[in-house]
């Protein structure tokens, strides 16, 4: 007997929209789906919070008599449904006992929204419901939705970067799914490129690296700070033409428009733990059956990354106010810098409470081919910080980089494709020396 399938739902939805999806999975397994669940929670309360929503999945879970021992329940989740499920997992159970098998997720939202931020004011009221008293978004669970939010990137830490890995065989078999293709009508304007109209494809994926570093005054890098980590585990990934974010989970009239989109989420319910089990390249059977069908080549013609930036000074402040600078050598280089800036790097995203956390999203075509330039040998990334430190007239701040100097962080042109991976999120997490003068506390003897 299969295990017990559990679907829930994301922001401003309900289990109803999730009927179709429902009948799919019992035609296709007939009685081997039962038990089958639909889970409610409520996402539109401003107050609710992620903790409250684990604790209440939790309390949900057993009072209903769901098991929980370890690999004893298969999930489906939609969009925040994903960061739902995961705090809950991650607070509640341990890598090795957690009761989630087979975790399936469609148009997931793990490193936020573009909408999130835009869900409080105009798109929020007007797909949901315009002069309607008391109107609620949900504010906190956007909050932790927004780009950049310091929430995903904790969430991330408990369970893509922990100790010990939480997915992949003998563990928790996740299978990733999400669609190409933006709304039409007036739901055209959430429409942003490499997304499903309401999240963006890499941060959807889970497949994901975390890079920390710290520069000293001069931002120089300090010898040792630089850390690699790549997010533990086998996770499957697919991205399915056609779809968006509400087509690939069948809602209201919407029937997916891309039959693999069935045949995936019916085979991602029934993968075993030999189908995660990685060969002497890094590679597992059931991603690769997943690119033999759906081949990598037919998603990646609009290749996006993205960086969700912290900067820190040494205290562990963050900084408010902040300025990515880009360019391949020290001097002038006006013409390649204005690429990067104007078409390479595509948009910027200060969160909304913690603007020290910043999301920026590149466009990997034009890194393509900005790379066939000779000249081209690395990448500087380096920041821009206020205040100046300029004493006696402001005595503390960040120095900056001179027009005429190399700094910060140096990325070889063969190492672009770690930092800037098509379609994945990079999470960074950098330290900038902030400088006090002299003058702003002296002793002297009496």
């Amino acid at each position: 007997m299969r295990n017990p399938i559990v679907i829930l739902h994301g922001w401003s939805d309900n289990s109803s929209s999730f009927k179709a999806l429902a009948h799919f999975l019992q035609d296709t397994f007939g009685t081997a789906v039962q038990p089958l669940y639909l889970a409610d929670w409520l996402s539109m309360h401003d107050d609710i919070s992620y903790a409250d929503l684990a604790e209440a999945m939790q309390k949900a879970w057993l009072a209903l008599g769901l098991p929980t021992m370890p690999q004893s329940v298969d999930i489906i989740v939609h969009s925040t449904g994903a960061l739902v499920t995961r705090h809950w997992f991650t607070r509640y159970y341990s890598a090795s006992r957690n009761p989630v098998k087979r975790f399936v997720q469609l148009a997931p939202a793990n490193f936020g929204s573009p909408l999130a931020h835009k869900g409080r004011s105009f798109y929020g009221r007007a797909m949901k419901g315009w002069n309607q008293p008391g109107f609620q978004t949900g504010a906190t669970i956007l909050t932790g939705l927004e780009l950049a939010a310091e929430y995903t990137r904790s969430l991330a830490q408990q369970d893509l970067f922990a100790a010990e890995s939480w997915y992949g065989a003998g563990r928790m078999l996740a299978t990733v799914l999400i669609g190409d293709t933006g709304y039409t009508g007036i739901s055209a304007i959430a429409n942003e490129a490499g997304s499903d109209g309401t999240v963006r494809i890499s941060g959807a994926n889970l497949n994901s690296s975390y890079l920390t570093l710290a520069l000293d005054e001069r931002q120089q890098l300090i010898p040792g700070s630089l850390q690699w980590q790549q997010s533990k585990g086998a996770i499957a990934f697919s991205v399915l033409a056609k779809e968006n974010h509400s087509t690939i989970v069948f809602k209201g009239r919407n029937a997916p428009h891309n039959p693999l989109t069935q045949v995936f989420i019916r085979q991602a319910l029934e993968v075993t733990d030999r189908d995660f089990q990685a060969d002497s390249q890094q590679r597992f059977g059931w991603q690769k059956q997943l690119d033999a069908v759906n081949p990598p080549a037919n998603w990646l013609v609009d290749q996006r990354s993205q960086v969700l930036c912290r900067l820190t000074d040494q205290h562990g402040l963050g900084v408010r106010d902040y300025f990515l600078e880009m360019y391949r050598t020290a001097g002038a280089d006006s013409r390649f810098e204005e690429t990067l800036y104007r078409h390479f790097l595509r948009d910027v995203h200060a969160h909304s409470r913690d603007p020290a956390n910043r999301a920026f999203y590149f466009d990997l075509d034009v890194l393509g081919r900005l790379r066939q330039d000779p000249k081209f040998q690395q990448l500087y990334l380096s920041f821009s910080a206020q205040p100046h430190f300029k004493p006696p007239r402001q005595p503390v701040g960040f120095h900056a980089v001179a027009a005429n100097a190399a700094a910060g962080l140096m990325i070889p042109v063969t190492e672009l494709d770690r930092a800037f991976h098509p379609q994945q999120t990079l999470l960074l997490d950098v330290q900038l020396q902030r400088v006090v003068a002299d003058s702003v506390f002296s002793i002297s003897r009496a």
